[in-house]
C-alpha cells in the first residue's frame, strides 16, 4: 500500500508532498522499530506482531527498510524510476512468494530461505510486465529494458543476498533502469 500511496501522491502532487510523506513516515517507522526492539511492554506489540515475520521479531521489521529504499529513491532518482522500483519490488516479491508458497513444487534453499523455482519465474513475469506497461506509460515501448529489470529481479531473488529485499529489490530496479537509459537510449 505504502508504494501505490507515494506513487499517486508524487503523480499527483509533486516532488515535495511524495518526499515529506515518506521521510515523517521514515522517522514514524524509526521510533517504533527503536522501541519495539528495546522495550518488552511496546505498547502497539500486538499490531506490530500482525505485520511482521516471525524472524523479525528481534531484528529491523520489512516495513521500515521498503520506506527506506522508497525515501532514497524519491530524492536521487526521477519519478517514473521511483514508481517502477516501487511497484516491481512490491508486487513481483509479493507474486514470487505467494506463488511460490502455494504452488511451488521445485524448492531449494538459499542462505537458510526455502523458495521455488514457479515463484522465482512468477516474479520475474510479474516483474517484467510491470516494468513493461510502466515504462510504455511513462516513456514508450522497451521490452529489453523490461526483461533485463525482470532478470535483475530473478538473479536478486534467487541468490538471496544477506541485504533486506525492501531495501535491495527497490534500488536494484533504479539502478537497473538508470544504467539501461543510459546505454539504451531510453
Amino acid at each position: 500500500m505504502l508504494a501505490l500511496i507515494f506513487a499517486i501522491l508524487y503523480l499527483l502532487g509533486g516532488w515535495l508532498p511524495a518526499a515529506t510523506l515518506s521521510i515523517s513516515t521514515l522517522v514514524l517507522f524509526a521510533i517504533i522499530e527503536i522501541w519495539r526492539l528495546r522495550d518488552p511492554d511496546f505498547p502497539l506489540k500486538i499490531v506490530v506482531t500482525k505485520i511482521i515475520k516471525p524472524d523479525e521479531k528481534n531484528r529491523v521489521a520489512a516495513y521500515f527498510y521498503f520506506v527506506l529504499a522508497a525515501t532514497i529513491l524519491i530524492f536521487l532518482f526521477p519519478a517514473y524510476v521511483m514508481i517502477i522500483s516501487l511497484a516491481v519490488a512490491a508486487v513481483a516479491d509479493a507474486a514470487a512468494a505467494i506463488v511460490g508458497y502455494e504452488y511451488g513444487k521445485h524448492h531449494f534453499e538459499v542462505r537458510g530461505n526455502v523458495k521455488s523455482f514457479e515463484g522465482l519465474i512468477a516474479g520475474g513475469l510479474v516483474a517484467f510486465f510491470i516494468t513493461l506497461g510502466a515504462m510504455f506509460y511513462f516513456k514508450g515501448f522497451f521490452p529489453v529494458t523490461s526483461l533485463i529489470v525482470a532478470l535483475v529481479f530473478v538473479a536478486l531473488d534467487y541468490f538471496t543476498p544477506p541485504i533486506n529485499d525492501n531495501l535491495l529489490n527497490p534500488i536494484s530496479a533504479a539502478i537497473t533502469l538508470t544504467l539501461c537509459s543510459l546505454v539504451l537510449t531510453i
